[in-house]
Order: C-alpha cells, then structure tokens, then sequence
C-alpha cells in the first residue's frame, strides 16, 4: 500500500498525457491533505508534482509522525500562457519528507573537556579533538538515520500554517551505546509566531529557512537540539524554538537535496515585518544530504 501514491500519479499522469492535445501545457492542481488538520491547494508543473508525490510517499517510508494525501485535477494552459482553467494564487510552502544521516557525536555529544592546565602543559587531547570520544565506544555505527516530515505554507494573508516533524527511529546505535526512539513535533503557529522564506542571498531561491516552535515531545530519550543562535546544546522541550534549513535542488529525479537543523546544529534567521508581512531569512547553507526522499519547496514569486 505504500506505493499506492506514486502509483496513481505516474497512471494519473500518463492518462494526462494521451489525452491534452500537443498544443496545450499541461498543469496540475494539486490538494494536499495532512494528518495534521491541514489543506493546501497549489497549481504545480510536472517536476513540482514528482517531487511532491515523491515526499509524500517519503512520510510513509520513513515515519516522522505525519502523512499526507494528494488529489489531482489537470489545468491546461494554452500555447503564449493564456489560462483554459482557473487556478488559484500561488504562495509559498516548503514540502518535504525522507531520512538524512547525523554523526554520533551529534546524538551523544562529547562531555566538556576539563578545566585546562597551566604553562607548558598540552591542553586535554579532548578538547582538540571534539570528536575524538567516539573511539572508546569501539564504534561500529557511526552515523544515524532520522525521519522528517515538514509541510509549512504561507496564507494569503502572510501568516503560516503547518508542520515539522522528526524522528529518530529505534534499534540504531553508536558503538555499544544504544540510540532510543525519539520524536518532536513542531508547528509556526504558536507564540512566538513562526517564519518560513527563501535565503535573501541565494539568488537560485533554492534555499528556505524555517522557524518554529516545540509543541510536543516523546520517545524513550530526549530530543538532541544541537545549538543555534537562540539556545545552546542540550535537548528539545515544550516551547522551544526550531530552527531549520533546506535545499531543493529543483529536481526530483537528479541531484540531491540539503538540510539541517536539529539533532544538528543551526544558526538560521526567519523574521516577519509584522506590518509589512516581508520576510527576511538567512543563515549557512545546509550540509547534510537528504538520503531517501525529496524537499519540494515553492518560493514566493
């Protein structure tokens, strides 16, 4: 059943294609429907669509604590753009779902090295080496997979709506030592209001910030925060700030999409104007690839 998705798309879009004449571009209006009480209606091009059918199928692939339903309805436009169906406006949103990898020291970070000597003794060897711990649990799994889910968008009205979610699965290990499942979910909703925007110094518009903020936590340990501008390393709890960046290499079939953000550390920005409702996000590019999956992200035209 999990290739139910993927499946009536590739029909769905084949039945699309013998039936619209050659000289019509074919469209898709897409409803997105989420687990997490939200709808969403964008018209979509081919590649939008594949990456988004490809991430919501990610969520049932690598569970993050959401999943997400899409309906399809065909809008063809005419040859010079003239619209032969209406479509609505488009704002942006960033969707997303797979798996990416995290190093250990990430899961299970070094202690503080301890108080430094004085004269002409060598700091601890510690302290230069941050991940230098990892050689006494004889590690044999140095990395570890984690789930996300995200599906944020912008209202008409500028506000945002929607959903980041991760879990780091069970029966994963670092070494001897033992990762236990955890999870959190976090929405843009909550006060302090949440941002979502592409990067003002990436002119591709490829590379989006999120903010958002903890609405609910469990598992078996709690949920590595990594540190950022806000909150220093330690874990997730109710209330805290998310925050979060991603790139979509714009396509879904080549190439690999970034991220990073918690259990990593982050140092990403997303503020709104509250009068003007611009938004401004910056912060350093991504470095972690997402490993199964697809980010599909829309900027604001």
């Amino acid at each position: 059943m999990k290739r139910a998705v993927l499946a009536v798309a590739i029909v769905l879009g084949l039945a699309i294609g013998l039936a619209m004449p050659s000289s019509a571009i074919v469209l898709t209006q897409v409803t997105l429907t989420c687990d997490d009480g939200t709808t969403s209606t964008m018209v979509v091009d081919t590649d939008t669509l594949t990456g988004l059918t490809i991430a919501v199928q990610a969520m049932l692939d690598y569970p993050a604590g959401l999943t997400c339903t899409m309906t399809q309805i065909p809008v063809v436009v005419g040859v010079g753009g003239i619209a032969l169906a209406a479509s609505p406006g488009q704002n942006p949103f960033i969707v997303g779902g797979g798996r990416w990898e995290v190093p250990c020291d990430v899961i299970f970070p070094p202690p503080p090295p301890p108080p430094c000597c004085t004269g002409s003794i060598d700091p601890p060897a510690l302290a230069r080496a941050p991940g230098a711990y990892l050689a006494v649990l004889s590690a044999s799994t140095q990395t570890v997979f984690v789930n996300i889910a995200v599906n944020f968008h912008q209202r008409d009205d500028g506000s945002f709506f929607g959903t980041l979610n991760e879990t780091i699965p069970a029966n994963q290990s670092c070494g001897t030592m033992v990762v236990g499942e955890t999870h959190f979910t976090s929405k843009p909703e909550p006060s302090p209001p949440g941002c979502f925007g592409t990067d003002a110094n990436d002119a591709t518009g490829r590379t989006a910030h999120t903010v958002s903020t903890v609405t609910q936590t469990s598992g078996q340990q709690p949920f590595p925060n990594g540190s950022g501008l806000t909150t220093s390393a330690g874990f997730l709890t109710m209330g805290d700030p998310v925050h979060f960046s991603f790139i979509d290499n714009g396509n879904p079939s080549q190439g690999t999409d970034m991220l990073q953000g918690p259990p990593a550390p982050n140092d990403s920005t997303c503020v709104q104007d509250p009068n003007t409702k611009v938004v401004t996000a910056t912060g350093t590019a991504p470095a972690f690839p997402l490993t199964n999956g697809n980010i599909t992200l829309h900027p604001k035209p």
